[in-house]
């Protein structure tokens, strides 16, 4: 937006892509290769011989050198490139599931600061059906096996391991912001400049003390030349209600045209998961979503991914009207998560 005409133009940068042409790519995968394995199983006993747990050590007690350059890489992808990477080839099944976390925590630490997310502290989380569902307020849907619609998680970078396949379905869609606000800016302008004004966004039972359990954010906006977006309709369906405004008709139509053009498979990107992957995507530039699965009997094979919601070194500045949420907007900073846990005992297993 020009904010001395209050114009809105397109968004020129890396991140605005189609998902049928980044499908024909293959720049945003990086294969795993056994040189980093060698690094990841040295690293991994060093933890396991110091007695270090799980949410309590940093990258300098997991040293990886060439397998860092690689992340080194992720970190740009998210920031300068399409805003999302993927790692591909790590093989699960030469490690317990406790092996596995203290890896992906590990990993994680070269890339940005974890946090919580949720309510119950968890900072590494498990993306697994336990019967959860987005149609209560508090519920969180990736506890559940429905479809996700598009949407950002409350952090700059999410991180997904892939440790087991669903028996049908689960795959991973990702679709460009940049992307979907330039077809609303050719097609409705109007709408555009809608979706740059706040909207009401419920809390979902995770505020601090003191706070409302909405705040005013908008879905797109710019600070000092940098494009940012969040999105989350159930969040600002019940953001509304907890405010007690309606939604205006031009905001839900803005709404429902956003949702036309993210979910038109001429935008978004669609793959499955395969075992190893390691799937990380930037908040502010992309969202994701995934198809409902139908998962296995037994236990030992249902779908199971590990989850990162990190804040990395590199990130951009914030707008001023994200600061309800986010807290820190400053480049670099330590934002995001569910504020109420951080810097407290977390939560390093699955909450049931």
């Amino acid at each position: 937006m020009d904010e001395q005409t209050g114009s809105i133009g397109a968004i020129t940068d890396t991140t605005d892509w189609r998902g049928p042409d980044m499908a024909g790519r293959s720049d945003w995968i990086r294969q795993i290769t056994d040189a980093h394995m060698d690094e990841v199983r040295s690293a991994l006993a060093g933890v396991t011989a110091n007695g270090l747990q799980l949410g309590a050590f940093g990258k300098e007690d997991f040293p990886i050198p060439s397998f860092a350059e690689e992340l080194a890489w992720v970190q740009e992808q998210l920031q300068t490139g399409p805003g999302f990477a993927l790692l591909r080839g790590f093989p699960v099944d030469d490690f317990t599931d406790p092996e596995l976390r203290l890896i992906y925590w590990g990993i994680g630490q070269h890339l940005g600061t974890p946090l919580a997310q949720s309510r119950h502290g968890d900072i590494l989380g498990d993306v697994r059906d336990i019967g959860g569902t987005t149609k209560e307020e508090h519920g969180r849907g990736y506890t559940g096996k429905d479809e996700l619609h598009f949407h950002s998680d409350g952090c700059d970078i999410s991180g997904l391991f892939c440790l087991r396949v669903a028996k049908q379905g689960g795959l991973s869609q990702l679709v460009s912001a940049a992307a979907a606000h330039n077809e609303i800016a050719r097609t409705r302008p109007d709408l555009l400049r809608v979706l740059y004004e706040p909207f009401y966004w419920s809390r979902r039972g995770q505020e601090l003390p003191g706070d409302a359990p909405h705040y005013p954010q908008p879905v797109f906006a710019v600070e000092q030349g940098h494009f940012v977006a969040r999105y989350l309709k159930s969040h600002i369906e019940w953001g509304h209600k907890s405010a007690a405004v309606a939604l205006t008709p031009e905001q839900s139509e803005a709404l429902q045209l956003f949702e036309d053009v993210t979910e038109n498979p001429a935008f978004f990107l669609e793959k499955p998961f395969q075992p190893g992957d390691m799937q990380f995507a930037n908040n502010l530039k992309v969202f994701h979503a995934r198809t409902a699965f139908t998962d296995h009997d037994d236990a030992r094979l249902k779908r199971h991914l590990l989850r990162l919601w990190l804040a990395p070194p590199n990130s951009p500045p914030l707008p001023q009207s994200f600061k309800a949420y986010y807290r820190e907007i400053g480049a670099g900073a330590v934002r995001g998560g569910n504020q109420a846990w951080q810097g407290t005992t977390f939560q390093t297993t699955e909450v049931v």
